[in-house]
């Protein structure tokens, strides 16, 4: 198997036909032929279901395609690097957040990118934890936002900060005037929850209700805040996550937020220590630590303390929700 061999086969897998990937790689089809056949006997599996509408991926070839891909673009990224070293920062940087922050940090982010380091591209990938972990081991995204805990990976992290986790209703009701609640007040309250069971925000929120022996009264599950948001405001029940996405139904008071007693969630900027990152990955990691302080200081991002410290962690394993 070769680099060229694999680009071939790339490119047959996502044009699913041979005329064209040949004339996309500006080859003959029956040179195309022969070397996915070569790789294929090399193999020792089909690739592709050959028809008369043109070649269809195998379970095997989605399989190989996952990693031909990281492989291609991690070599394209590492000839660019070595070629523009000293050069403006320019290239494709992919980022993955869970779907509140994506809308949080999205167009501060974009603003910011294009003032700065225009000649980089970004790309934002909305995923929930574990599945944030996970793409940024297999090389999907090159920097994600993580939350506490953190799995022993091998990963650089930068602390970035820590954030109380809230209850969420409209805003004219009375058990939400106060400061704080305290995680028995959600007894018998109907809850939007969002995201995935036993991660993130919901991890805490369970652990808590589960320390405190209360059922939470779980009426409906959902996937995004929007989702969620819009529920709360018609009435269906409260929810329980962070506050910065809704800080414009906060501002016009449709909703109100207001902090549970003891839960926080605790934010990295992370990358895998295994893939040495780009210039243009390493100026975005720094960029998006930079736009998020500035929004906790502007006051964009509430019920928010920043790290103490900006420096690189070395590992994972040595994280924990007080850095």
């Amino acid at each position: 198997m070769d680099l060229r061999q694999l680009r071939y086969f790339a490119t047959l897998a996502t044009q699913q036909h041979f005329g064209r990937a040949a004339d996309i790689l500006h080859i003959a089809q029956p040179a195309l032929s022969r070397q996915i056949r070569l790789l294929e006997e090399e193999l020792g599996a089909q690739l592709f279901e050959r028809h008369a509408k043109g070649a269809t991926p195998t379970k095997e070839a989605l399989q190989l395609l996952e990693r031909a891909t990281f492989i291609l673009r991690y070599l394209d990224q590492t000839k660019l690097d070595l070629m523009a070293r000293h050069a403006t920062p320019s290239g494709l940087v992919t980022v993955g957040l869970s779907p509140g922050l994506a809308a949080l940090l999205s167009a501060p982010l974009a603003h910011a990118l294009k003032q700065r380091y225009p000649a980089i591209r970004l790309k934002i990938v909305e995923r929930f934890a574990p599945s944030l972990y996970a793409i940024l081991m297999d090389g999907t995204v090159d920097l994600a936002i993580l939350s506490n805990p953190i799995p022993p990976l091998n990963m650089k992290l930068l602390p970035l900060l820590s954030e109380k986790i809230c209850a969420i209703g409209p805003f004219g009701d009375p058990r939400l005037q106060r400061g704080t609640l305290g995680i028995r007040q959600l007894d018998g309250i109907p809850l939007i929850l969002t995201g995935v069971s036993k991660s993130g925000i919901r991890l805490e929120l369970e652990a808590a209700a589960a320390r405190a022996n209360i059922v939470l009264d779980e009426v409906i599950e959902v996937e995004s805040l929007e989702v969620a948001r819009r529920l709360v405001i018609e009435g269906i029940g409260w929810t329980v996550h962070f506050a910065a996405p809704i800080q414009e139904e906060l501002e016009k008071k449709s909703l109100a937020a207001v902090p549970i007693t003891g839960l926080r969630l605790s934010r990295v900027i992370a990358r895998a220590v295994e893939r040495p990152p780009s210039r243009a990955t390493e100026v975005l990691m720094a960029l998006l630590h930079e736009v998020a302080v500035d929004m906790v200081k502007s006051g964009k991002w509430p019920h928010s303390t920043l790290a103490a410290a900006g420096q690189l962690i070395a590992d994972a394993r040595g994280f924990s929700p007080g850095c």
